[in-house]
């Protein structure tokens, strides 16, 4: 395996190139992270409503009703999805903090400074032989 690399004129080492591509890896951390957040307060959402309902049931027509409204499998249903949902949630706010590894940095930083090496060849032609746009 090769200790050093070669970008156009510049030479890296592997912890550089890893360095280069951990600091360039996409911050695409928001995506789970917002998912996870909108799975939590969806989840909330529907145990707010559901004890709305129970609470307008309690007033209305008194607590003997409330196993009734709680054991109706619409309700099942309900508080079955408000328990996967906020699992979901906890689940996708977690692995949005879950790190890059060497390996994948390398490949990203890797991709990153070929891609620069190769526009800066392609910047330094002549402008006749460039078919810019």
């Amino acid at each position: 395996m090769a200790s050093t690399y070669q970008f156009g004129d510049k030479e890296y080492t592997r912890q550089q190139v890893i360095d280069y591509g951990r600091a360039h890896y996409p911050k695409l951390y928001w995506i789970p992270r917002g998912i996870g957040i909108s799975a939590l307060a969806a989840s909330l959402l529907l145990v707010v409503i559901m004890l709305m309902g129970a609470g307008l049931i309690v007033r209305e027509a008194g607590e003997e009703y409330l196993d009734m409204y709680f054991s109706d499998p619409r309700m099942v249903v309900e508080i079955v999805t408000s328990v996967i949902l906020a699992i979901a949630g906890i689940i996708a706010i977690i692995a949005s903090f879950v790190k890059p590894t060497d390996e994948q940095c390398f490949i990203h930083g890797e991709k990153c400074l070929k891609q620069i090496a190769q526009d800066r060849a392609y910047f330094h032609k002549s402008s006749d032989d460039r078919k810019d746009f």
